[in-house]
């Protein structure tokens, strides 16, 4: 790579997770030439020392940022605005890569990454589109030179911190963070601080040069031995804090930006699936003042029907699940495939009742499905199918060809 870039991993109390992550990427990373640096906020030295083996190894440029002055398992996000700043790295670097501890990516797609690296873009977004999950039949684009389009493709995909990789020269080092903390909130209590310095510094800029990869199937990894830090402050990081966060972004972005809160919060992991909302009541969210706030705002967040949350309120669930399924099955009779995806995604306990087998043919039947009706506007593995039976009849058939 004729650029130097530096990818940072935020590590906080996961040493067995940087075990993992070291043990994947030091080698790959070492020969494409990219520098390594954790950056540990953990109370123990564990971590530390499995940063040290692997820096005695010499597979790769290896460098341990101690954070200690940042608690343990918290300040994620004020951990990523030092990295932002430059802080703790060893010499000059063309580009910058945030990343989470449990992140890391192979294969072809690891090279397109180097590549475009390589090309001089303001920005590499490197980016798996199954972690989105409406239905798209705009074409996607490579190549963006609008931070507004952008905005509204990508927008809120830049939750994820490993997917963006920034050029220092245009994209941090002319920020004026004082004036963007008063203007924008950047600071250690922001969650989306990524998402904010993107696209406020995009806004400044005369040109940008944005350049969108979508990863192979198996290329993105992560380590199963992580779990997300946030869960029990859910409501506060997505209600609280993610819908300001969009709002504080300059007028440019008015066009979209409720469109974007609502792509992320109708993720199937916060208020998009039946299952997520049947554990958010199960954890106590919904209560009191709360329950008023999300009701009064239920369209703007979820894409299923706001009944559905009432009967999960009232523990009414089962019967919820059984007519959902019922519904999903009729939607190849009416060869309705997107009512019927939807279905799907929003309830993960069809797994009982189609078994592993019939539910992971229908899980990457209808990943081909999302990437079919982006890339041309219909669904060749989908086409004529009437029943559930015979989508996976097509699937095979399909496979062995």
């Amino acid at each position: 790579m004729k650029n130097k870039t530096a990818c940072c991993y935020l590590t906080h109390e996961h040493p067995e997770v940087m075990e993992e992550v070291l043990g994947n990427i030091c080698g790959s990373y070492g020969e494409k030439g990219i520098d390594i640096y954790v950056y540990d906020s953990s109370t123990g030295d564990d971590t530390k020392r499995i940063v040290d083996k692997y820096a005695a190894m010499e597979s790769c440029s290896l460098t341990y940022v101690p954070m200690q002055f940042i608690k343990g398992k918290e300040g994620g996000d004020e951990k990523y605005l030092y990295v932002l700043k430059g802080y703790g790295l060893e010499g000059e670097y063309d580009y910058i890569w945030p990343t989470k501890d449990r992140c890391w990516f192979e294969g072809e797609t690891l090279n397109e990454i180097c590549n475009a690296i390589d090309e001089d873009h303001d920005i590499v977004f490197a980016v798996d589109e199954r972690d989105r999950y409406e239905i798209i039949t705009k074409p996607a684009k490579g190549l963006y030179n609008d931070p507004v389009e952008f905005f509204e493709e990508y927008g809120a995909l830049t939750t994820n911190w490993e997917c963006l990789i920034r050029r220092r020269s245009t994209m941090t080092d002319p920020i004026d963070w004082d004036e963007y903390e008063r203007k924008f909130s950047i600071g250690r209590s922001n969650n989306f601080n990524q998402t904010v310095t993107t696209f406020a510094r995009l806004s400044e800029m005369e040109s940008c040069s944005i350049r969108v990869i979508s990863c192979n199937i198996d290329d993105k990894r992560y380590s199963d031995k992580a779990r997300p830090l946030w869960t029990e402050s859910l409501l506060e990081v997505w209600i609280d804090k993610w819908i300001p966060a969009v709002f504080s972004l300059p007028e440019i972005y008015d066009g979209y930006k409720l469109s974007v809160i609502k792509t992320q919060l109708g993720h199937i992991s916060l208020f998009g699936s039946n299952d997520s909302i049947v554990a958010m009541r199960n954890m106590g969210l919904f209560a009191g003042k709360r329950l008023e706030q999300l009701s009064s705002m239920w369209d703007m967040i979820s894409r299923i029907p706001y009944s559905n949350l009432d009967r999960i309120l009232k523990h009414d669930e089962d019967s919820l699940f059984d007519e959902n399924f019922n519904e999903f099955t009729t939607s190849f009779e009416e060869k309705n495939y997107s009512k019927g995806y939807y279905l799907f995604i929003q309830n993960s306990n069809f797994i009982d009742k189609l078994g592993y087998d019939t539910y992971r043919i229908l899980s990457l039947s209808y990943y081909i499905y999302l990437c079919e009706m982006r890339r041309v506007g219909r669904s060749l593995l989908f086409e004529g199918v009437d029943s559930i039976e015979g989508l996976c009849d097509n699937f095979i058939k399909l496979s062995k060809k």
